[in-house]
C-alpha cells in the first residue's frame, strides 16, 4: 500500500468513526441513515453531512 492510498485508507476510518459518533448523539441523522435502502443512498445522504466515504480507498 502506498502513503497515498494509506493516508486515503485511513481517512475513510476517521470520517466512518465521526459518522458513527455523529447518530449517537443525533436521532434523526441514525433514522434517515436507518432508512437507507442501499449503498448509493447512504453515500448521497452522508455526503450531504459533508462526509465523503463513497470512494473505495484506493480509488482517490
Amino acid at each position: 500500500m502506498s502513503d497515498k492510498d494509506l493516508s486515503n485508507f485511513l481517512n475513510k476510518i476517521e470520517q466512518l468513526n465521526q459518522i458513527a459518533e455523529l447518530i449517537k448523539k443525533n436521532p434523526s441523522k441514525k433514522l434517515s441513515l436507518s432508512q437507507c435502502k442501499n449503498h448509493d443512498e447512504v453515500i448521497k445522504l452522508t455526503s450531504e453531512w459533508g462526509y465523503d466515504i463513497g470512494k473505495r480507498w484506493g480509488e482517490y
